[in-house]
């Protein structure tokens, strides 16, 4: 009988369905449209090239350490969600520099226990990568967890983080324009059997 890894190695079986971040729904098959598997190999050819591309030029702030980097993201988005709620505005939320006015003292921190939760990264490894970014400047620790340095979020950082909004909303763009023809498309092909029925 052959052992399963992760089972061997006493690793819980990761559920691949779960969300990502706190508040993220799971993956339901059953909720996809129709559209976005017939357009399934653009969409997903667009999507991850964006992602990948977007992270390869992240992972160069933080000396091409992709771990430091997403948990360096994890962080600072648990640090600022409930200042940037749903349907947050820009006029009211932001200052003129379109930055959270006065937000270092007002960061929920958070514990190494959860983010080793969230990532599904060992302790010993989280606590590593935190150490580093503190020691870079780029987190602060505080005695109930860890927040993100504002202070730190350089013109390099807003830049890269700005034009990856631009190019993520181009994406957005080639997407939704293959997921419109794969609508018509779909019509086009169930027609025939429709009007097939309807003679019968």
């Amino acid at each position: 009988m052959t052992e399963n890894p992760q089972e061997s190695s006493g690793q819980p079986t990761p559920d691949h369905s779960a969300p990502g971040l706190p508040g993220e729904e799971p993956i339901s098959p059953a909720g996809v449209p129709a559209e976005y598997w017939r357009a399934f190999a653009i969409v997903a050819f667009s999507m991850n090239r964006f992602i990948i591309d977007q992270m390869i030029r992240a992972a160069r702030l933080f000396d091409n350490d992709t771990e430091a980097l997403v948990l360096f993201g994890v962080l600072s988005h648990l640090n600022v969600a409930h200042l940037l709620p749903p349907g947050a505005r820009p006029s009211g939320t932001l200052n003129p520099r379109g930055s959270v006015q006065g937000a270092q003292p007002r960061l929920r921190p958070v514990r190494i226990r959860d983010l080793v939760q969230i990532t599904g990264r060992p302790r010993e490894t989280i606590r590593r990568k935190l150490d580093r970014l503190e020691a870079t400047g780029r987190v602060l620790r505080l005695a109930d967890g860890y927040v993100l340095n504002i202070e730190a979020v350089d013109p390099e950082m807003r830049q890269l983080s700005a034009d990856g909004a631009r190019r993520f909303m181009e994406t957005s763009a080639v997407i939704a324009a293959a997921l419109r023809d794969a609508r018509v498309a779909l019509a086009q092909e169930t027609e025939p059997t429709a009007q097939g029925k309807g003679q019968a």
